[in-house]
């Protein structure tokens, strides 16, 4: 075998937004949970259980927040029109848009507007 044969490339999943969602949401809930069980077992005779149950509580409302930050901004797309070079301003949700001046249909991927026909 030879040294200068390629790396194959590995196929991994990546962390869409979907999937985020649904791990910070396992990872709060599982906290929590054991949070709630630390507390109303341990918690009942002495303060260790309220020590170490009471942090895991508040750590599983807080961390699927912020775990979630980016998937709440909302960001701008400015620029000129594909086809006539107007000026336009939308949101980063926007899929399909008309344009205001010369009326074509312009899409908008990866924060940048492209013509309809060229995707």
């Amino acid at each position: 075998m030879s040294t200068k044969e390629p790396a194959t490339a590995k196929s991994g999943r990546t962390f869409d937004s979907a999937y985020r969602f649904s791990f910070a949401i396992a990872v709060g809930l599982i906290l929590f949970i054991a949070g709630l069980v630390i507390s109303l077992t341990l918690g009942d005779g002495s303060s260790i259980g309220l020590f170490f149950g009471i942090p895991l509580l508040l750590a599983g409302l807080v961390l699927p927040l912020f775990m979630m930050r980016d998937l709440f901004t909302l960001n701008e797309v400015k620029g000129p029109c594909p086809y006539c070079a107007a000026p336009i301003r939308t949101s980063d949700a926007t899929i399909k848009l008309e344009c205001p001046a010369c009326k074509n249909v312009v899409v908008v991927r990866d924060m940048k507007l492209y013509r309809s026909e060229g995707v």
